[in-house]
């Protein structure tokens, strides 16, 4: 049956003597669902609470101190996307953000193309915001170790050894963070969409990785699960916890059981006021993603799930589906699959730094929409 609720797992019982309990609660979650909040997490609140305020302090910085560190100044895909910069879908969406990813230098100029999705970030300047980049470090340090131990708990939970999914990571692992803010719809008169219900935060759309932590920063809903039925499920903010799903590097590993689920951010009026009608400003959201090696191929996705695992999922079609993964979405290869995909939805930095390859996404986009 379609899921009508995101589940609630509880970290905590993560070790004996709860920890078969745990496990089961995310089997369930993983391959049923592809969503879950996670509460009693690892994270030390204080270095939470210390980056949510700089995070959020960062976007009040003066435009041209913002745009020192525009991204389309790095090939790496990393810093400051203004307001409407993104594309999903071949829709713009309505949010401004920076990106930030584990701090790694650039790749070597006879590396893969796509080695350059991984790379150093731009940082503000310190004097502009003190203390940032010591509060995200921080904070992306903790998420990591998190991700981390995921790797060996989706293995147990899908009765493989302990280390079956660490041969799928490079080393060092690249993890993703994105500061995100979404103006209320009817604040920013450069929408295209502007004063409509219909305007998109972010389209639909499966994350690409192999799991996304994403940390709700305020009380605003609008974030919303698609279930098999094709209904929309809301997955409001619940304090204290992080929204986990899966992307679909795992659910490309697991041939189909796990599950990455499409996922959408509605920018309704409604979503930003509280119970009361009052309203409740910009709604900010911080996801880390969590890559894996960008020279895996469908040819070396070498995971055996055992057989009364795979048997969980019925649906021929998300089997189906997810086999067509690599060929469609990854283009045979994780890195190259993952370049087009940041092109295309950073398009300025596409035609600056990768033309050839963008035109012949955006072509294959068109034909695929046609």
């Amino acid at each position: 049956m379609s899921f009508l609720s995101i589940p609630v797992l509880d970290y905590s019982l993560a070790q004996e003597p709860t920890k078969t309990h745990f496990l089961a609660s995310l089997r369930h979650a993983i391959v049923n669902v592809g969503f879950f909040y996670l509460k009693n997490t690892p994270i030390s609140p204080h270095v939470q609470a210390r980056f949510v305020a700089l995070g959020q302090a960062l976007f009040d910085l003066p435009i041209e101190r913002k745009l020192a560190v525009e991204m389309v100044h790095s090939r790496h895909f990393l810093g400051y996307s203004r307001l409407g910069a993104e594309i999903t879908n071949l829709t713009q969406d309505f949010r401004e953000q920076f990106d930030f990813g584990t701090e790694l230098p650039p790749p070597s100029p006879d590396a893969p193309l796509y080695h350059n999705i991984k790379g150093p970030n731009q940082w503000p300047d310190e004097s502009d915001i003190p203390g940032f980049r010591v509060a995200l470090e921080e904070y992306l340090a903790e998420v990591s170790l998190l991700g981390d131990n995921f790797k060996r708990l989706i293995a147990e939970a899908l009765d493989l050894p302990p280390t079956a999914l660490d041969g799928f990571f490079d080393d060092p692992q690249q993890y993703k963070l994105k500061l995100i803010k979404y103006p209320p719809p009817e604040s920013a008169d450069s929408s295209p969409s502007h004063g409509s219900s219909d305007v998109q935060g972010v389209g639909p759309h499966k994350d690409s990785d192999f799991m996304t932590f994403l940390l709700q920063a305020t009380p605003h809903t609008g974030l919303e699960v698609q279930n098999k039925a094709g209904q929309w499920i809301s997955a409001p903010p619940i304090p204290d916890t992080l929204v986990v799903n899966i992307g679909r590097a795992l659910e490309a590993l697991t041939r189909g059981v796990c599950t990455a689920t499409t996922h959408r951010v509605s920018l309704r009026p409604e979503n930003f006021v509280d119970a009361q009608g009052n309203p409740l400003g910009p709604r900010f959201s911080f996801p880390v993603f969590q890559g894996i090696c960008l020279d895996l191929s469908s040819d070396s996705l070498a995971l055996k799930i055992p057989t009364h695992i795979a048997d969980l999922v019925k649906d021929e079609k998300v089997k189906s589906d997810a086999e067509a993964t690599f060929n469609s979405v990854f283009r045979g290869n994780i890195g190259q699959g993952t370049l087009i995909a940041r092109i295309t939805s950073h398009q300025d930095v596409g035609a600056r730094w990768y033309p050839d390859l963008l035109a012949e996404a955006l072509k294959g986009q068109k034909q695929q929409k046609q």
